[in-house]
């Protein structure tokens, strides 16, 4: 606990030339931080220093101050170019959710993967700019697709990603897809076309030679992006895509999309 306190001495410092001494000095702070917090996560990796000082009505100094902290702190982290997205400490509160959602789906991705025959299944979230894997059903094939739940994966050469970025408006969806290369970009938005039009988003040895996936994704309740995803070897993907891609349009209508 000693070393904890030093270490937030610390932080706290680098956010000032001076530690607040009042209540109401205190609580601007955490208000700023709060706000600086709200702009990053409605446009994480895009945000620089100087966007958020003229968001929050701050000077370069205080706001620089404020980001450093809230950097130290893993609250927010920043890339090499100096912008700025939320901390994985931050990121990692949202792991109770996780298993909250996994728990909803778990009958879902059971069905999937019976009617798929014994493929793996995974069930990812949206978060930033990539699919957090929350839960999977691991193939029984001993030739299988198998990827370790907590993992993160892009968007742009997953079927679980593509369909996300499908599910969501138009407007969400291309300030996400606006932040990769032209040619990707795209790419993406063709692909995103059509995958609103099928219901189906798809891998074929994008993300992984040798792999291909199909995927489904909805918004839930909570207007988060939930996707369920079919990995398989791909010789036998192909053998069995009809199967599979039945199971997932089957699986979009459970009623677990609305808990």
């Amino acid at each position: 606990m000693v070393r904890d306190a030093e270490h937030y001495s610390g932080v706290v410092q680098s956010m000032g030339e001076s530690l607040p001494t009042g209540r109401d000095e205190g609580i601007q702070v955490l208000r700023r931080a709060a706000a600086a917090l709200d702009e990053i996560a409605a446009e994480p990796g895009r945000l620089r220093l100087v966007d958020l000082g003229e968001r929050l009505g701050l000077a370069k100094s205080t706001a620089r101050r404020l980001l450093v902290g809230l950097v130290e702190v893993g609250l927010a982290s920043v890339d090499s170019q100096g912008r700025f997205a939320l901390g994985e400490r931050l990121l990692g509160f949202g792991r109770a959710d996780g298993a909250h959602i996994a728990a909803f789906f778990r009958p879902t991705i059971e069905r999937v993967a019976r009617a798929t025959e014994g493929e793996t299944v995974d069930l990812s979230v949206l978060r930033g700019q990539r699919m957090w894997f929350i839960d999977q059903i691991e193939s029984s094939h001993r030739l299988r697709a198998v990827s370790a739940v907590g993992v993160r994966f892009p968007l742009e050469s997953t079927a679980n990603g593509k369909a996300a970025l499908a599910a969501l408006d138009d407007a969400d969806g291309q300030n996400l897809i606006s932040r990769f290369a032209p040619e990707v970009a795209q790419r993406l938005h063709d692909e995103v076309a059509e995958i609103r039009r099928t219901g189906i988003a798809f891998d074929r040895d994008e993300h992984t030679p040798g792999i291909s996936a199909a995927a489904i994704a909805r918004r839930t309740a909570g207007d988060g992006v939930v996707a369920i995803s079919v990995p398989a070897p791909t010789e036998r993907f192909a053998e069995k895509e009809q199967r599979i891609t039945e199971a997932l349009r089957k699986a979009a209508e459970s009623p677990a999309w609305t808990r």
